[in-house]
């Protein structure tokens, strides 16, 4: 068995009580059966607490307050300390690490649905490494008997290309995210067709150094086959705030956090968008967004691009990433522009000395990473936690033609 992980995996170490937003409470904890039957027995005074503790129809936690029936006013977890670690369900005892399995292959990540992992992924400074480690496990053939292996191998192939890629920072990150869409497009297009053998030069040729010519003169050209569609990026990202609003809320301050966002960004139409994203993109946080947009994009692909072999829908994993990318962006301006803009901040500065000029510059550096974090949380925790609302945004990604490659382009190139 061979497991793949990121560098930063073994960083995270649960906060427990001190944690600002705990998993313990916000959203249904559901029980594999194997824990179900031990709860089952278990016996006593604390027993009989845990019989009513679990909604044994819907097999999950009951929830008193939107909170887990077992997490006491410290934010801990009495299941755990009247019976241990080994009493806890498969769920909470592996969140917030995330497990994509393949024939001999084991995939670990960590969920960006914990505050404490979005501080660490997000306050990565340096680009993302995978490591690999193998041991003589075996895997039960059975459960892989149809796995294209084949398919899998371009998959990882082509992964490995687009995360070199996502990560080339002699480049725009959005000008990034255009060549991974591209090399996606035409990966799609050798699965549909039954042309695998083709892959392998469509990697070689994103390889190239003159690979951003290469994009724009293909752009040029579909765009001169099609009519002009006169996208922008303001009408694509109403588009997929229209399809994130379709998704099952998971926790129940979402709807309303995720209205007010909408209100801030699209509700005074297109010019008011544009000014703000350019005060936006021209501030202190805007230094941010190459880096932010950078992680977030290997974040995604990497958990969830290779699972195109059960579905061979490559392209719409890349589009799945792309997206939740693109309105985690939108959203941290909105985030920002709710906060103030900081807008006195140069009034201060005028008047501080150097030293407390730094300490306040260091300060709001604390204050960003922590506001940013808190934001992908939240949406990871919305979109990742659901496998309904997985499928939905991904299917949207995949049929609705407001999504079709020219779009992405010309709202990636927009600055």
């Amino acid at each position: 068995m061979l497991y793949t992980y990121p560098h930063y995996y073994k960083k995270f170490q649960c906060t427990a009580s001190e944690c600002e937003d705990t998993c313990c409470a916000g959203w249904e904890i559901m029980i594999d059966k194997k824990s179900l039957e031990k709860y089952k027995k278990a016996e006593g005074l604390f027993g009989n607490r845990l019989h009513n503790s679990i909604n044994w129809r819907e097999g999950s936690f009951s929830q008193y307050h939107h909170r887990c029936a077992l997490l006491n006013e410290d934010n801990l977890c009495d299941l755990y300390t009247e019976m241990g670690p080994d009493s806890l369900c498969r769920t909470c005892r592996t969140y917030p690490r995330h497990i994509e399995e393949f024939d001999g292959v084991r995939e670990y990540s960590l969920c960006m649905s914990c505050m404490e992992v979005a501080k660490i992924v997000l306050g990565t400074k340096e680009t993302v490494r995978f490591l690999s480690k193998e041991d003589e496990r075996e895997e039960n053939e059975d459960a892989y008997e149809d796995f294209d292996f084949f398919l899998y191998t371009k998959l990882t192939d082509a992964r490995e290309r687009l995360l070199e890629i996502l990560q080339d920072r002699t480049l725009s990150a959005h000008v990034r995210m255009e060549l991974g869409l591209a090399l996606a497009h035409d990966l799609q297009r050798r699965i549909r067709d039954g042309k695998l053998y083709e892959v392998d030069a469509i990697l070689e040729r994103f390889g190239k150094r003159e690979r951003v010519e290469i994009l724009r003169r293909n752009l040029e050209r579909k765009r001169e086959s099609q009519e002009s569609s006169e996208t922008s990026r303001y009408a694509l990202m109403c588009a997929l705030y229209e399809e994130l609003e379709k998704l099952e809320p998971l926790h129940h301050h979402w709807p309303d956090h995720r209205a007010k966002m909408k209100t801030t960004l699209y509700e005074n139409g297109k010019s008011e968008y544009d000014r703000q994203r350019r005060e936006f993109l021209a501030s202190e946080m805007g230094e941010r967004v190459e880096l932010f947009l950078e992680q977030l994009m290997v974040y995604f692909v990497f958990t969830y691009f290779c699972g195109a072999v059960y579905n061979e829908n490559a392209y719409g994993k890349y589009k799945f990433s792309l997206a939740c990318t693109m309105l985690l962006e939108d959203m941290a301006q909105a985030v920002w522009v709710q906060r103030g803009r900081h807008s006195n901040q140069d009034e201060q500065d005028n008047r501080d000395s150097q030293d407390s000029q730094n300490n306040q510059n260091n300060q709001n550096n604390r204050d960003a990473e922590i506001w940013l974090a808190d934001l992908v949380h939240r949406f990871c925790r919305e979109v990742e936690h659901s496998e309904e609302n997985l499928n939905a945004l991904e299917d949207a990604m995949t049929k609705r033609a407001e999504f079709g490659i020219l779009s992405w382009m010309e709202a990636l190139e927009e600055e």
